[in-house]
């Protein structure tokens, strides 16, 4: 998809700068400062209208001269540092992988129905409930008495189902990236889900528990529409909203892929850099791009940034998740930083929604794992009130446990474990 947009990275943000920006580009350029409920980017941004995410030192323009700007990158006098053309963005779960092979593939039709068989007709667990929740054992989440309380945690999706009987009582705070699109409403179900597991209880039907960070403030932006699709203006756009609210931990469980030897983007390796300033931590889902046993495949934008932990996914049986990326371009960055369960992995998801009867899916993909890895590190913020995000990171790294047999490229330091 080619929306028009350029994203573009300044190195000075003063008056001066960007009036001579204006000039050039011929665009008038509105600060995040200025945004509100009744002043959305997505409603200014057009072809003599950009936003300014002041934060982040980012500027997003619509449909610019491409010559015009390269020739800005090579003034030396000229603020803007490099440009890239806006990318589309997917919920990292594996269900979603078959729906782009099918539209992107034809050829490959029976081998997407023979996968989507599998992944939609393997029977669950039967013996107990407890077993729905192993990814909870096994991050030992039963070792600890924090729950997250005080730490602002947020979700980066396509929004989340406030009517589920397991966050209708909650009050938190959310904002929507999507035009016409509401963050407490969420009819695709991939946000809920990952917000139940950093950040849910228990079953309302069960009592059983199946999120991590039970007593987190959790906080909603919508960067995914209810068809599954984001572009990067919106998850930049909410990334200085973010920012500027002080949130701790941001979770991503959305990518986009990557090709063998791609250099990370500069604009999220700065904006990694710019939230751990901010004291903010990003974690995002490597990717769901690999068919394992055959060679996998390079870990995905966002997770690819080396100041953005990128996760990879296991299974119950301790094994690298047969669609899990994997850091096989680690010299230009894009490496697995931990692994976390990511596998028959059982939270809260709107009922009715794609025809589920109930309010509880299982769900796989490296999307499931990410916000294990958030919920954990609000269980770390609250434990050490005065370690910063890098503190945190290296934290989460160094309590990672090796798991044998698997390579660091696969699940980097091990799979997170509760801090004792």
């Amino acid at each position: 998809m080619d929306t028009g947009r350029y994203i573009v990275l300044l190195k000075d943000q003063q008056k001066t700068a960007l009036k001579k920006i204006e000039k050039e580009l011929e665009v008038s350029i509105t600060s995040s400062e200025l945004l509100s409920k009744e002043n959305r980017s997505y409603e200014i941004i057009d072809q003599d209208n950009g936003v300014l995410y002041k934060n982040l030192g980012i500027l997003v323009v619509d449909h610019m001269d491409e010559d015009q700007l390269k020739s800005a990158v090579k003034n030396e006098s000229n603020s803007i540092v490099y440009y890239e053309k806006e990318r589309e963005f997917f919920p990292a779960d594996e269900l979603q992988l078959i729906n782009e092979l099918k539209k992107q593939s034809a050829g490959l039709t029976e081998k997407i129905s023979e996968l989507e068989k599998y992944i939609t007709s393997k029977p669950l667990p039967q013996k107990s409930f407890v077993e729905m929740e192993w990814g909870l054992q096994a991050i030992g989440l039963e070792n600890t008495r924090y729950t997250g309380k005080g730490i602002d945690v947020c979700i980066l999706d396509t929004g989340l189902e406030t009517s589920h009987p397991d966050f209708s009582s909650e009050e938190m705070e959310g904002k929507s990236f999507i035009d016409g699109e509401d963050w407490n409403r969420d009819p695709n179900g991939h946000g809920t889900h990952c917000a139940g597991v950093a950040a849910g209880n228990t079953r309302s039907d069960t009592g059983r528990r199946y999120g991590i960070a039970r007593d987190c403030n959790l906080k909603i932006a919508k960067v995914l529409a209810d068809n599954g699709r984001g572009t990067t203006s919106s998850v930049i756009d909410a990334i200085d909203w973010a920012i500027t609210k002080k949130f701790r931990i941001l979770s991503l469980s959305l990518a986009s892929p990557v090709k063998l030897d791609d250099q990370p983007s500069i604009l999220f390796e700065t904006i990694g850099e710019r939230a751990l300033e901010n004291n903010c931590l990003i974690i995002a889902a490597a990717g769901n791009d690999s068919n394992r046993p055959q060679i996998p495949q390079p870990v995905s934008m966002p997770a690819n940034s080396k100041s953005i932990m990128a996760v990879g996914a296991i299974d119950g049986q301790m094994k690298i998740a047969r669609f899990s990326n994997a850091g096989i371009n680690p010299s230009t960055g894009g490496n697995i930083n931990v692994c976390a369960p990511g596998v028959d992995i059982v939270s809260a998801y709107p009922k009715n929604a794609k025809n589920k009867k109930n309010f509880y899916y299982t769900m796989s993909g490296t999307s499931m794992a990410a916000p294990h890895v958030s919920g954990l590190a609000a269980l770390y913020m609250e434990q050490f009130p005065d370690k910063s995000a890098k503190e945190i990171w290296e934290l989460i790294e160094n309590k990672a446990r090796p798991i044998e047999g698997i390579k660091y490229r696969d699940i980097g330091n091990g799979l997170i474990q509760v801090y004792l």
